[in-house]
């Protein structure tokens, strides 16, 4: 019975000492006027920096949620009367015109412990962890990268019932290699190339690209990525990834963790330093 006490009295006060620090921590990071540069990434990409002669539309904006994506999405496809393949590419232009290309971080406010996990990990100096991947969050902003993008276009295959894929580019090539990220959506037996992001100069509806450019057709990239050419596409440059499922799944969980972290743990441990001690009082009581 003693050990119990003890355990919840150290419990009690252990958990009194998390909420003081995570308490100092959220106010720290929350301040407005303290820019906190010392913990931000020094690129503010991983990806491709930017992307020339692209579409944008500002009136899209009111396009903030998945929800209100979702519904525009299917109200369009009934009032034009579009088949799966035409919607699949009116996503295409739909996100060409909703986006343009600018990495969509998620602010210190809303997460400062993303940030503190980032600045003692590998990818300190850059976006990886902090860029968001949660959808909602992305239609805040009027700007999203290649992989951000993607993950709205498949929320989208989703709602009409159309399978997806992920296509990975590690393209090497002088001075950088080219690192990107597209999606994939099939029609029957036919998978259909999708780029919302980098905007390449495709023919819809060819069911061609893809297979073309997983088996390595130098001419085909360079005539889509022509700023970005290269002199070879070796054997796995080009790969599909995550069928019907989310490719950011595991950045996601951590993120949602870590937005618990920086916004509710000084609650939950306040919670729990208060109810260890009030366990510990009713132990003392009967011994």
């Amino acid at each position: 019975m003693n050990k119990l006490y003890y355990s919840f009295v150290f419990f009690g006060r252990l958990f009194f000492v998390i909420f003081c620090l995570s308490f100092v921590l959220t106010i720290f990071f929350k301040i407005d006027f303290l820019k906190h540069e010392w913990i931000l990434p020094n690129n503010t990409t991983h990806f491709i920096p930017d992307v020339k002669d692209e579409k944008y539309n500002s009136n899209l904006s009111f396009l903030n949620s998945m929800q209100k994506l979702e519904n525009f999405f299917l109200n369009e496809i009934e009032e034009r009367n579009l088949n799966n393949l035409e919607a699949i590419y009116f996503a295409d232009e739909l996100l060409r015109d909703r986006f343009y290309h600018k990495d969509t971080l998620i602010s210190i406010k809303d997460n400062w412990f993303l940030y503190v996990f980032n600045f003692f990990s590998k990818n300190r100096n850059n976006s990886l962890y902090i860029s968001s991947v949660d959808p909602n969050y992305i239609l805040k902003s009027d700007h999203a990268i290649c992989n951000q993008q993607a993950l709205i276009f498949q929320k989208l295959m989703e709602t009409i019932n159309v399978d997806y894929q992920s296509i990975l580019f590690n393209v090497p090539r002088s001075p950088v290699s080219f690192g990107h990220f597209a999606s994939a959506a099939r029609i029957d037996e036919s998978w259909f190339f999708i780029d919302t992001n980098l905007e390449p100069p495709y023919q819809q509806n060819d069911a061609t690209i893809l297979p073309r450019l997983l088996d390595g057709d130098l001419e085909l990239f360079n005539l889509l990525y022509s700023e970005f050419s290269a002199d070879n596409l070796p054997p796995g440059a080009i790969s599909t990834s995550s069928l019907n499922k989310n490719p950011a799944f595991m950045g996601n969980l951590l993120q949602k963790i870590t937005y618990f972290i920086s916004n509710y743990m000084w609650v939950s441990s306040l919670f729990s330093s208060f109810f260890f001690r009030f366990l510990s009082r009713r132990i003392y009581k009967i011994i």
